[in-house]
This record gives structure tokens, C-alpha cells and sequence, in this order.
């Protein structure tokens, strides 16, 4: 994008402040050049030879030209403050319906701070252009201009000599151009990243206290503002050099003016009057032109901002809507996915020809391990993606070609990721149904389990919410985050892990409510927790990007494939209905492969030796570097496991789930561990201590053997 192009676009939109502004501009400096003539008529014509009468008529001219100019000006300034104001709320309005329109993709390239400095910032860099430097900027060229026409008018070989010299007026700010423009984008950037430091820190000022880890994030700190000085210090050195040159080279100029002035008046063929309107005229145009070269720096600034807000409205969503899209009417026949092949990169594919239906008013569930790729497909349901191969119909249109408000409008989508804005907990529930009654809003919460906790606080409904939901568990924001879906009453409603952060009492209880819509509404629903999807007429079950098998609970059980591996995986628990204590029996263990072929009376002995430990999200069952000292399996939640890298920093390998285990090496072998593993949600595992189970083994050595050896064929 042009900013001289775009500049005078906008400014053409608002043509009458434009030619008020215009008018305004040219009466004020015509008569700020006009003015140093009358030195020459007031010396030549009234001074010299005492004419008052002549004297008397200057005066008048010069006044009334001054009123003239004073209302000129003040006329200018008020259409100038009009114009300004409205290009830039043109500027940041489009800036900011430019992102609402963009996809996820979008947002994965860039990060809050990298949006927020381009509001802030550069928009602050542009509006003071628009407001300030370039009508200045305007000002100052048409005073140079004029200028110089009345300097050839007064004396031509004088002002020859002036415009030869004033060609060093420029020349240095242009070699100094690149540099300066460097330096602004490498000072900027370095905002930006400063800008997402404080985003991450105060967005998870709660990890970073639990790990008490102040200190890391202070030295990151402390090295991006090392970084702000060093660049800043370059960037204001740079532009001072700017500024500072042309007044050097007018300093010069007056110099070289007054000697070759004073040899043409001792040559008679400049007059002391001329000299005078000469000196004066060409100090007022010679200042013009050095106003011109010093905001060069702040064109140059705005210019580097105008790009980088240019950058972010050139980026075309990912997700566009068609030039003349269907509208959608509420679901009636069903959704289906058609050979379905999406890649979040060109070189990737996270599914694979997939092919599925799901009538209106069923209840559909996608399973399977983590990356299997079944939330891939429930976002490209919701039209967050486009496939790269097939088609997402609804009814038997095609995603692509139908309207996306009234894709909204008939489906809705709960995340574990649940977003509360900082509002009320009503506004928050009214957010997608603003015209919706009281008593739906509470139908849908009671629906949602959560009208009871809103209605034993002290303000209810207008309870405020802070950081996002973050003053709230987060079982509270998802229930919320369900309510506030139902209450659009969706023809299609995606879940995606809503009951994660639940405990087992309030999930059965969700899942029966959610129950009753089926008929009235199509769910889809994807889970890791196979006990909440028994109920589904259909189940996917996903594995590779691929589509493994699909059916019914029970004949999926029958069939034994996948889906009985997951199901036997996380069974065998018992866990209290508010989620504080667990158990397993001897029949799960013996599913550990290291304990395959010991008898059930010794598994049972086993099993008694497991505690029950409870983790919030964000809190580290283990960290990396700490004594290994005990094994766990996971009864309920989900945990990823990161590595320090000297490359990355931090690096995820891996997701658990429910009925998943790790620490088993801490059996046998006492040494630190490899990894860190983090709670992602609300999570109960039970853990076994070495000695416990050492002392375990010296009463039944064939547990301890069997344990060596299986250990000895992983290896």
C-alpha cells in the first residue's frame, strides 16, 4: 500500500473540508511570503524618500493581509482538525474490522502484541502525521515555493547562488534515509516483542509465581529493554543527524548570501531595501526548507508504520466468504464431510480423506488419541478452515458457498478454551443472544449446571468478571461457556472437551442435561472421556487423520479394535463424586505392561500402595532435573510433557490422557527426570513411592522381576 496514495484517497472523500483546508493554506502562506516584500517598498519607497502617504498605504495592506491570514488560518485549522480526525477514525476502523474478519490462521501468525503496537503505536506515529506533519508538510513546500519565485522576482543571480547551495539542504537527509529507515522498523519490531512479553506476563503471572520464576522473566525483560535503549538510542541519534545537517547548511547559506548580497549592493544593482526583503524572504524560505528535511524523520516513522498496518489489512482471510453467499435456514437434513483432506500446512495433512454423515437432531462424537485428528474436524464443522480437498456440507451446501453470519447464527461452538469478556456473567450469557429474556438466560444456565453458583453469589447475574474469566474456576468459565451457546438454541451445537475441567458429579449431570436436546438440536461433541459418550447414536473414532471405525458404543465395544483399547484403557478406576480420592484395581494394573503375567492377589497388593494427588491447571506433577521418585497413572485429566531444548527453550512432546502413565523408570532406577509434565486442566492421578514399592518387592520377588524385564524389552 501506498501512503501517499492512500493519503490522498481518504483526503479526497471529505472534498469540501479539503478545499477549506486548501484556501486556507494558500491565503496564509502567500501572505506570510507576500509580507518580507513590503521591507523593500517601506525602505525604497516610504523611508527613504519620507512618504507618508505611501508609508500609510503599506501599513493598511499589511494589516488587512494580516486579518485575511489569521482567518484563513483559523478557518484552516478547523477543517484540518475535522479532516484529520476523520481519516484516522476511518484508518482504525477499517484496521479493525480488517481483524475481526480474519481466520484462525490469522491469529497464529500474529500475537496479541504484535496487533496491539499496530493500534497503539504505529496508529498513534500515523495520526500525528495526518494531524501535524503533513499539512506542515504542505505548508512548507508551498512557502518554499512561492518563496522562491518572489527571491528570482527580487534578484535572480543571488538567488541562483542560494538554490545551488540549498542542494546540500537535501542531499544529507537522503543519504541518511536508508539508516534512519532501519532503525525505525528494528526500534518498532522491538516494541512489538516487548509488547508480547508483558502480554505472556501478565497473562500467566499465575504459572509464573507457582514456579516461582520471577527471575527468568526478569532477565528476559531486562535484555529487551537492554535491547529498546540500544535501538532507541540509534533510531534518536540517527534522526537528531536528520535535523541537525540542514541547519548546518543554512547557517552556511546566510553566509554566503550576505557576502555575495553585499557585492551586488557596492555594484549598485541591488538596492537596501531589496537587500532587506532578500535577507528576509530567503531566512523565511530557508527555514521552510529546513522544517522540510526535519520531518523527514517523522515521515519516515509514519511511513514504516503505514507499511506494517498496511501488511495486516493486504492479509486475506484464510476463510473468505463468497461473492454471493446462500443463506442458511436451520439444520434439517445434516452435516457431512465429503473425502475431507486438511493440512494446517502445505506439508502436512491432520486428516485424510475423511467421509462421514451426521443427521439432524443425533448426537455424533469424535474419539480418539491425542492428534488423532478429530478436533481438527469438529473446527473445520465450524467453518474455522476450509478442507484442502473435499467439501463440509450442511444441509447439502457446501460451507464454502453459504453466508457466514447465518452460519453462525444456526450453530455454535463451546471450546475448552473458554473466553469470558470482561464484563458482567449476564452480558457474558447474552453476548450471541442480546435479545434473549430472563428466563431463558437462567433455563440455559440451570441446563449448563451453573445457575445455582451464579445465584448464591452476592450479585448474581451482574457478578463482574475479570482477566478474561480468570477471577472464575475453570469449571465455572466452561459452564458458562455452555449456557451462553444454549442460549442461542443452535440448530448445531459443537462441543470440544467442554467437561475437561469438570468434576465427576457435575459432568454426569451435564451430560444428561445435554441429553435432552438431541431431537431438538444436532451435537457433536469431541472427547478423550469415552464414559460421556455412551449415549451417542454415533461414534467416529479417529486415529492418523483417518477415520479407524465408527458405530455405537456397544458394537464398537464388540468389534475390539480401537475404541475397546481406549475404553479398557481408562476403566478400572474408582473416583468419589467430588474427585479427591482414587483407586484402581488389579485388573487395570494388569493392562501395565510391566506387571502383564503377575498374579491378580499380588496386583491387589499393589494397588493399595497408590495415593490419590489432585493438580489445578498450570501445576507440575513433575519437573525436569527432580529427584525420580515415584510412578503415576493418570485416573482423570490432561497433562503435556515439556523438554528444555538449547534451541527452543521449552518444548512440548507429548499429550497424556486419561488412563495414561508415566514415571515408570522411577521404580528401579533413582535418577532425575528427563521431563517436565504439566496439568492442562483440573486432574487427579494416583501415584506409587519407590520405597513403597521396593518394600513391596523384597515380599514377592517375581513382581520385581517381571518389572526388570519388561523394562529390559523397552529398552
Amino acid at each position: 500500500m501506498s501512503f501517499v496514495r492512500t493519503m490522498l484517497r481518504q483526503l479526497l472523500r471529505h472534498r469540501p473540508l479539503l478545499l477549506l483546508f486548501a484556501i486556507g493554506l494558500l491565503l496564509e502562506v502567500a501572505y506570510a511570503v507576500a509580507a518580507p516584500l513590503s521591507l523593500k517598498y517601506l525602505v525604497d519607497e516610504a523611508f527613504t524618500p519620507k512618504n507618508a502617504e505611501a508609508f500609510y498605504l503599506i501599513l493598511a495592506v499589511l494589516l488587512g493581509g494580516g486579518l485575511l491570514s489569521i482567518a484563513a488560518g483559523t478557518s484552516g485549522d478547523y477543517a484540518l482538525s475535522k479532516l484529520s480526525g476523520r481519516i484516522i477514525e476511518q484508518l482504525r476502523t477499517d484496521l479493525y474490522v480488517h481483524v475481526q474478519k480474519q481466520s484462525l490462521p490469522f491469529f497464529q501468525r500474529y500475537r496479541v502484541g504484535d496487533l496491539v503496537s499496530r493500534f497503539s503505536s504505529d496508529m498513534a506515529s500515523i495520526e500525528r502525521v495526518v494531524s501535524f506533519a503533513f499539512p506542515f508538510f504542505l505548508k512548507e513546500t508551498l512557502s518554499v515555493l512561492l518563496g522562491l519565485i518572489m527571491l528570482f522576482m527580487l534578484e535572480w543571480k543571488l538567488t541562483l547562488v542560494m538554490l545551488a547551495g540549498s542542494v546540500l539542504l537535501f542531499a544529507g537527509p537522503k543519504l541518511l534515509q536508508s539508516r534512519a529507515e532501519s532503525a525505525n522498523l528494528s526500534y518498532k519490531e522491538a516494541q512489538e516483542r516487548f509488547s508480547n512479553l508483558i502480554d505472556e506476563t501478565v497473562k500467566g503471572h499465575k504459572t509464573v509465581k507457582a514456579y516461582h520464576r520471577q527471575s527468568l522473566l526478569l532477565e528476559r525483560a531486562r535484555r529487551q529493554i537492554q535491547t529498546l535503549l540500544s535501538l532507541g538510542l540509534r533510531m534518536h541519534w540517527t534522526n537528531s543527524l536528520l535535523e541537525r545537517l540542514p541547519l548546518t547548511v543554512l547557517l552556511v547559506l546566510n553566509g554566503v548570501m550576505i557576502g555575495f548580497g553585499g557585492y551586488l549592493i557596492f555594484q549598485d544593482s541591488l538596492t537596501i531595501g531589496g537587500f532587506m526583503a532578500f535577507f528576509t524572504l530567503f531566512m523565511a524560505t530557508g527555514q521552510a526548507a529546513s522544517n522540510l528535511t526535519m520531518f523527514i524523520p517523522s515521515l519516515i516513522d509514519s511511513g514504516i508504520s503505514f507499511r506494517r498496518i498496511g501488511e495486516v489489512l493486504s492479509h486475506s482471510p484464510d476463510v473468505p466468504e463468497a461473492d454471493s453467499p446462500a443463506e442458511l435456514t436451520p439444520l434439517a437434513d445434516g452435516i457431512r464431510l465429503r473425502d475431507v483432506t486438511f493440512g494446517y500446512t502445505e506439508d502436512s495433512d491432520q486428516l485424510r480423506e475423511i467421509s462421514l454423515d451426521i443427521p439432524a437432531g443425533s448426537y455424533a462424537a469424535f474419539v480418539g488419541p491425542s492428534g488423532s485428528g478429530k478436533s481438527t474436524a469438529l473446527q473445520l464443522l465450524a467453518r474455522f478452515y476450509d478442507p484442502r480437498e473435499g467439501a463440509v456440507t450442511f444441509d447439502g451446501l457446501d460451507l464454502r458457498e453459504v453466508s457466514e453470519a447465518s452460519l453462525r447464527m444456526h450453530s455454535a461452538i463451546v471450546t475448552q478454551d473458554s473466553f469470558l469478556f470482561n464484563t458482567t456473567i449476564r452480558d457474558n450469557l447474552l453476548f450471541g443472544s442480546v435479545d434473549a429474556e430472563e428466563s431463558d438466560m437462567i433455563e440455559a444456565a440451570r441446563l449448563a449446571m451453573i445457575h445455582d453458583s451464579i445465584a448464591g453469589w452476592p450479585e448474581g447475574y451482574d457478578t463482574p468478571v475479570h482477566n478474561e474469566g480468570a477471577s472464575l474456576s475453570g469449571g465455572q468459565r466452561q459452564r458458562i461457556s455452555i449456557a451462553r451457546a444454549l442460549l442461542k438454541r443452535p440448530s448445531l451445537l459443537l462441543l470440544d472437551e467442554v467437561t475437561s475441567a469438570l468434576d465427576p458429579a457435575t459432568e454426569a449431570d451435564l451430560n444428561r442435561s445435554l441429553l435432552q436436546l438431541r431431537g431438538n438440536r444436532t451435537l457433536v461433541s469431541v472427547t478423550h472421556r469415552l464414559a460421556s459418550v455412551v449415549h451417542a447414536d454415533r461414534i467416529f473414532v479417529f486415529r492418523d487423520g483417518r477415520i479407524a471405525e465408527s458405530g455405537p458404543h456397544e458394537e464398537l465395544l464388540r468389534q475390539g479394535g480401537l475404541y475397546r483399547e481406549m475404553w479398557d484403557k481408562q476403566h478400572g478406576f474408582a473416583l468419589s463424586q467430588d474427585g479427591l480420592h482414587a483407586s484402581v484395581d488389579e485388573g487395570r494394573l494388569a493392562q501395565l505392561p510391566f506387571f502383564g503375567g503377575i498374579e491378580p492377589e499380588r496386583l491387589h497388593d499393589v494397588a493399595g500402595l497408590f495415593a490419590t494427588e489432585t493438580f489445578k491447571e498450570g501445576d507440575a506433577a513433575v519437573k525436569e532435573g527432580d529427584p525420580g521418585d515415584k510412578f503415576y497413572i493418570i485416573v482423570r485429566g490432561k497433562f503435556e510433557i515439556t523438554k528444555q531444548t538449547p534451541e527452543q527453550g521449552e518444548l512440548r512432546v507429548a499429550v497424556l490422557q486419561d488412563g495414561d502413565h508415566f514415571g515408570e523408570i522411577a521404580l528401579l532406577k533413582d535418577i532425575p527426570r528427563t521431563a517436565t509434565v504439566r496439568a492442562l486442566v483440573p486432574s487427579v492421578i494416583i501415584s506409587m513411592r519407590r520405597e513403597a514399592f521396593l518394600a513391596l518387592t523384597t515380599q514377592y520377588p517375581s513382581i520385581l522381576e517381571a518389572v526388570e524385564h519388561t523394562l529390559r524389552q523397552r529398552q
